[in-house]
C-alpha cells in the first residue's frame, strides 16, 4: 500500500518557510535511489531515479516524474522502458541544443555491477515517450551517476567509472558528435575514486569532486585541456561517507555541492548487519548544502538540507545521492533519497544557504 505521504504535493516545509518540499511518488514501495533532475527548455523538471524490489533486482527498473512548470505536484513516475532480465541503475538526463533528451543508465545482470552496460534512450517530446534503448558502451562494469556537462567547444564530457572485481576507479566519455560515438579516458589514481561530478570555471579548466570508498574525504581533480587528463585526485577538507555527491555551477558564478557531511574518519558510524556480517557504516546524516565562491577550493557556506527525524533510526539508509539544479528562476531544486522509500524534492534560494549556519 502506497505511503499517503508520498503524494508528489510541493508545499512549505513545516520546519521552515523558506523551504518547499515534496516526497515523490513511487510505482514499487520497495527501493527508490539515485535520483536526478533536469530543468527542461519549456521549463518542466524532470527528475529520474530508480525504483523495484531492490537495487539490482531483474524488476528494478527507471523510472521518470515530471513537475510541469507553474505547477506543484510531480507526476506519478513511469518507466521509459524495462529490461525484464537486467537491473536498470543511476539514471541520469541531459537536454541538446535541438530539444532531444537523453536518458543514460547502466544495465547489468541482477546484482552483478561488473556485467554493466551503458544504455541510452532519447525522447524528441521533452521525455513523454522514448526512443527504443541503444547500448552505448558494451563494458564490461561500466556505470554512471552524475549527468554529462557541454563545453564550450559542444563537446559532451559524462562521468563514468569502471566496476571490475579488482576494485573501481573513473572515467570520463567525451563525445564530438552530439553522443554519436564517445571516447573513453582514464584518469590517474582515480582507483576506488568513483562518481565524479564536473563543473566549468572561470578560467576555463574543469573541477571535479568524487565519491571515496574509504569513507574519508571527498577528493577533488581539475582538468584543463576539456577533461582529455586530469590532475590526481587530492583529498579536500570536506568529509566523505562514502556516498555519492553532486556539482553545479550557479549563474552568479558560485559553485553549489550537495553531499553528506560525515564520513568513517571522524568516527560517524553505525553498526549494520549481524553475525559475521556485522559492520561499521558511514551515516548517510545530515545531507548538507555547500557553496564556493572560489571555484571549489573553500566552502564556506554550508547549511544542512536534512537531519535526522523520528524514521531515521530504524532505517540504515539515511538521506544520500543528491542531486542539484537552479532553474531559470535562480532557484536551487535538489533531490535525494529519503531513507530509500521515496525521492524527496527541496527547492531553496541561493540566499537561503548564505544566510544559514554549518
Amino acid at each position: 500500500m502506497s505511503d499517503p505521504r508520498f503524494d508528489g504535493v510541493v508545499r512549505p516545509s513545516a520546519h521552515d518557510g523558506r523551504v518547499r518540499e515534496a516526497l515523490l511518488p513511487v510505482c514499487h514501495p520497495g527501493d527508490s535511489h539515485a535520483a536526478n533532475l533536469l530543468e527542461l527548455d519549456d521549463g518542466d523538471l524532470l527528475c529520474t531515479w530508480f525504483n523495484g524490489p531492490q537495487e539490482g533486482d531483474r524488476d528494478t527498473n527507471v523510472v521518470l516524474s515530471r513537475l510541469p512548470r507553474g505547477a506543484d505536484r510531480w507526476t506519478t513516475p513511469a518507466p521509459p522502458s524495462a529490461d525484464p532480465g537486467r537491473a536498470e541503475q543511476n539514471p541520469v538526463l541531459a537536454q541538446r541544443p535541438d530539444g532531444t533528451v537523453w536518458l543514460f543508465h547502466p544495465s547489468n545482470e541482477p546484482h552483478d555491477q561488473t556485467t554493466a552496460r551503458l544504455i541510452a534512450r532519447t525522447s524528441a517530446d521533452r521525455g513523454r515517450t522514448w526512443s527504443p534503448p541503444r547500448v552505448l558502451l558494451e563494458g564490461p562494469g561500466v556505470f554512471v551517476r552524475n549527468p554529462p556537462l557541454t563545453l564550450d567547444d559542444g563537446t559532451w564530457l559524462l562521468p563514468a567509472y569502471r566496476c571490475r572485481r579488482s576494485g573501481e576507479h573513473s572515467t570520463v566519455l567525451l563525445s564530438e558528435d552530439g553522443g554519436g560515438s564517445w571516447q573513453e579516458h582514464e584518469l590517474p589514481g582515480a582507483e576506488h575514486l568513483v562518481q565524479l561530478t564536473a563543473v566549468p570555471r572561470d578560467d576555463g579548466s574543469l573541477f571535479a569532486m568524487f565519491r571515496s570508498r574509504a569513507a574519508d574525504r571527498i577528493h577533488a581533480s581539475e582538468s584543463t585541456d576539456g577533461g582529455r587528463t586530469w590532475a590526481p585526485p587530492a583529498r579536500t577538507a570536506l568529509p566523505n561517507n562514502n556516498s555519492a555527491v553532486q556539482l553545479t555551477r550557479l549563474r552568479g558564478g558560485a559553485l553549489a555541492l550537495v553531499y553528506n557531511h560525515a564520513s568513517l574518519e571522524r568516527g560517524e558510524y553505525r553498526w549494520v548487519g549481524e553475525g559475521a556480517g556485522r559492520r561499521k557504516k558511514a551515516l548517510r546524516t545530515p545531507l548538507t548544502l555547500a557553496l564556493s565562491d572560489d571555484g571549489g577550493r573553500t566552502w564556506p557556506h554550508r547549511r544542512d538540507l536534512q537531519t535526522t527525524d523520528e524514521e531515521y533510526w530504524d532505517n540504515e539508509y539515511g538521506y544520500s545521492y543528491p542531486s542539484v539544479v537552479q532553474t531559470r528562476d535562480g532557484l536551487l531544486h535538489i533531490a535525494y533519497s529519503y531513507l530509500r522509500k521515496t525521492i524527496k524534492h527541496l527547492t531553496v534560494a541561493e540566499d537561503w544557504v548564505r544566510d544559514g549556519r554549518p
